[in-house]
């Protein structure tokens, strides 16, 4: 920002960094952002676990249609679902509502999460789950004592992904936010640019507090995302 250009500030400092924590609502919009994308991660293996499960191992009229219709959500413009589910949540008291705004999360990282869980259910032997069924294990029972413990690995991968979508989603929660209560990070932004200014220092110093927390996370659990990513090509 100034003139001529430098690349390293001529006095460096974190005043930014504090004033950000102490005289903003930042804080309280990271809480946020993490019981969002929580919520909206559980909710997220909680129904694709089953129904990638369902699309690699059962046969039944419609799959390949209904296999279609989950991809093409992958199409829909975020954009062209606002009024439609700004509508409902009105209608039904959920405006400003951090589990609505999760669940709305769901329309971003559900598609693509259960086509994830698909594709590595799909490679393991099916010779342990017919062992577990000569044994009288029920076909619930295969699922969670046979199928979940292999697929591990695989869930772990589509975790990670569906709580990164969530956790930099910006359109939903500024649509379906109006308090400091449900904001999160993202908006919180957002908020530091009006028409007239823009606080660059406290965007930028937000904006590192946002990127850190998943950095680390990856940079801690890298090798394990990497093996859990790819795991399924290699099972036999």
């Amino acid at each position: 920002m100034t003139s001529p250009p430098q690349l390293l500030p001529a006095e460096p400092t974190l005043q930014a960094f504090v004033s950000v924590l102490t005289t903003t609502d930042i804080p309280r919009y990271f809480l946020n952002t993490i019981i969002v994308a929580g919520t909206a991660t559980l909710l997220c293996i909680v129904i694709a676990v089953p129904a990638g499960y369902s699309f690699a191992r059962h046969h039944y009229r419609g799959k390949n249609f209904l296999m279609l219709l989950i991809l093409l959500c992958n199409m829909v413009p975020q954009a062209s679902t606002l009024v439609p589910l700004y509508r409902t949540l009105n209608s039904t008291g959920l405006v400003d509502n951090k589990l609505a705004l999760s669940f709305t999360h769901l329309l971003c990282m559900l598609p693509f999460s259960v086509i994830m869980i698909r594709g590595f259910i799909s490679t393991l032997p099916r010779t342990l789950e017919e062992a577990a069924m000569i044994d009288g294990c029920s076909k619930i029972g295969i699922l969670f004592r046979i199928v979940l413990p292999i697929s591990a690995p695989g869930i772990f991968a589509t975790a990670m992904y569906a709580f990164m979508i969530s956790w930099e989603e910006f359109m939903y929660s500024m649509t379906f936010t109006t308090s400091k209560y449900s904001r999160t990070i993202s908006v919180g932004l957002q908020m530091f640019s009006s028409e007239f200014k823009t606080d660059w220092a406290s965007i930028l110093a937000s904006s590192v507090m946002m990127a850190v927390p998943i950095l680390l996370l990856f940079l801690t659990i890298q090798d394990v995302f990497i093996t859990s990513a790819v795991g399924g090509a290699l099972k036999e």
